[in-house]
């Protein structure tokens, strides 16, 4: 899904209940440049015919920061992976992922680990063509001891996917009539629910809720932050202009709701959720004048900068 930002955190680690973080100083607060100006240069980069794909080979609007840094290879996987055994008692097998940009690299970490089917869903194809990024994943892998899918005759990324029996789809929660109900042991997503339009989340909430399987879990990192300097700048904007199309095209969307209103989403769903982890900070970081009426956030929403959100099925 939409882009990461580079100071976002790769993994979670294992967090304590409950257990609040300051949030460091300078956190995902980009580049030093006036907040209104970073804001313009995109809306009038976002209004030119260019498509996202060209964009990233520019390396800008990237989705995924650092992709083929070792950290953020096995770790991420394998911690999740161990999050699952250790509340199921058994190891997780079909997994899907919500929103990987170009970390589907990681399919053959996914296959080397024992997870499959493995599932990824995306609103556009971000993922490499090349399977250079495949190849060196499946290298972490082996360095790690983990024995992942040979793709030495592998000739084109539909194919490494095959042999990491892992599929890509592209679209909305509509593509996850695709995957076989109650199937999915383990979901998760790093930083992308936030940018899922307000009126598509209930829909793929509703969607992961039919996919789950009895006694699943879900792993979700989310940002609350604005995405062009780390603070609460964006809730100045009502809907007329924030959920409009100069937003979405400059690829600065994020859909404004609060930790409270994420979780009475997912509870709306069907899925019991939890927060084992969450940045913070001492005061809100509001814009002047604060969150626009419209939003209806909670105060306490307010000072939640990321949250880590572990869901289970109710």
């Amino acid at each position: 899904m939409p882009p990461q930002t580079d100071a976002t955190p790769c993994a979670p680690s294992v967090p304590n209940p409950s257990q609040e973080v300051p949030v460091p100083p300078g956190y995902a607060a980009g580049a030093p440049v006036p907040w209104w100006l970073k804001l313009g240069v995109k809306l009038v980069l976002g209004a030119l015919p260019v498509p996202p794909e060209a964009w990233r080979r520019l390396g800008l609007r990237r989705h995924s920061f650092d992709a083929l840094d070792p950290v953020r290879l096995v770790h991420p996987l394998s911690w999740r992976a161990r999050r699952f055994e250790a509340l199921a008692g058994r190891p997780p097998r079909a997994v899907l992922e919500v929103g990987p940009g170009a970390m589907v690299l990681r399919a053959p970490i996914a296959a080397a680990l024992g997870l499959g089917p493995i599932w990824y869903l995306d609103v556009e194809d971000a993922a490499p063509r090349d399977l250079a990024p495949y190849r060196a994943a499946a290298e972490a892998a082996r360095q790690a001891g983990l024995t992942p899918p040979d793709l030495s005759g592998c000739a084109n990324r539909e194919e490494v996917l095959a042999a990491c029996h892992a599929r890509l789809l592209v679209g909305g929660a509509a593509r996850l009539a695709e995957v076989p109900e109650a199937s999915v042991d383990l979901t998760f997503s790093e930083v992308a629910l936030e940018h899922v339009r307000k009126a598509d989340l209930a829909p793929l909430l509703a969607a992961l809720r039919r996919v789950a399987a009895p006694g699943s879990l879900g792993l979700h990192a989310v940002d609350f932050h604005d995405h062009l300097g780390g603070r609460l700048r964006h809730l100045a904007f009502g809907p007329g202009f924030w959920e409009g199309r100069s937003v979405a095209r400059a690829g600065l969307y994020c859909n404004q709701l609060g930790l409270s209103q994420f979780l009475a989403a997912f509870q709306a769903a069907g899925f019991a959720a939890t927060v084992p982890e969450r940045l913070v900070w001492q005061m809100p970081l509001l814009p002047p004048g604060g969150a626009h009426p419209t939003l209806d956030r909670a105060p306490e929403d307010d000072r939640i900068c990321h949250a880590a959100i572990e869901v289970r099925p109710r």
